[in-house]
């Protein structure tokens, strides 16, 4: 779990990069000012009032890779964490607020909760047909070429992971595929990184993707907007996969320096 959770580091920050590239380009088009910067003064400020909001993350990461909680008992501590700073540091949340936010969130969590719930009768659905498992079983057949294998198998979870559940999707396919990249020379530790990218651009894939709906729910923004707007992010995603992908150093780089495997 350590190995995976530091190889990830330096991949995610290729695909950081790779957007930010993207944004910068996209910026430049439309007639932005990308030359100006902050000054030093105005960065130090903003860093030391980002302090108290930074450590949420902190407290959320350190509880879940020091086993002091699990994810969902961390959780439920980051909100408790966010609404004292709210209330008695920030002092922006009054109790009207307060109560409008927790209607809002009830609604939105039902939206999310329905969207969801229908995801996982789908997947349901697509798993008793045993359709990953056939879709696996034809990837299975051009394993003797590594470039292809990691080809077809980026292109299986994205479509795999835009139409199931990520947690079933995870479940279903990890150990049938992880063994054949094991067999064929691929490190495993970097496959699962892959895989991981791989299910995670399927999630946010227009239309089908549960994580694009739930953002679009969020957002309040209707799905054809949203779907035109997302086609550059989303070449950009896949190239930024398709480097990580065939330069494992990227993966295996950090875990080996701190003798974690790889």
């Amino acid at each position: 779990m350590a190995a995976l959770f530091v190889g990830g580091l330096i991949p995610a920050a290729v695909v950081a990069a790779c957007l930010m590239a993207l944004i910068l380009l996209r910026a430049r088009r439309a007639g932005g000012n990308v030359s100006r910067r902050a000054s030093l003064r105005t960065v130090m400020t903003s860093a030391i009032g980002a302090i108290l909001p930074l450590l949420m993350p902190v407290i959320l990461f350190a509880g879940i890779l020091f086993g002091i909680a699990t994810p969902t008992e961390v959780s439920s501590f980051a909100v408790v964490y966010g609404l004292m700073l709210s209330c008695l540091i920030y002092r922006e949340l009054d109790l009207a607020t307060f109560l409008r936010t927790v209607r809002d969130s009830a609604m939105l969590a039902g939206m999310v909760l329905f969207i969801l719930g229908a995801a996982s009768g789908f997947s349901w659905a697509l798993t008793v047909a045993y359709l990953p498992q056939r879709l696996v079983a034809v990837l299975h057949g051009i394993n003797d070429n590594v470039a292809l294998f990691v080809i077809g198998s980026i292109a299986l979870l994205i479509v795999v992971g835009s139409v199931l559940e990520g947690l079933p999707a995870l479940i279903i396919l990890a150990p049938l595929m992880l063994p054949i990249a094991g067999g064929i020379g691929l490190s495993e530790l970097h496959y699962g990184i892959v895989l991981l990218i791989a299910m995670g651009i399927g999630a946010f894939l227009p239309p089908a993707g549960v994580g694009f709906y739930v953002a679009c729910a969020i957002m309040g923004t209707d799905i054809e907007t949203a779907a035109r707007a997302m086609l550059p992010y989303l070449v950009v995603l896949i190239i930024a996969l398709l480097i990580v992908a065939f330069v494992p150093w990227f993966t295996v780089f950090l875990p080996r320096a701190l003798n974690l495997g790889g």
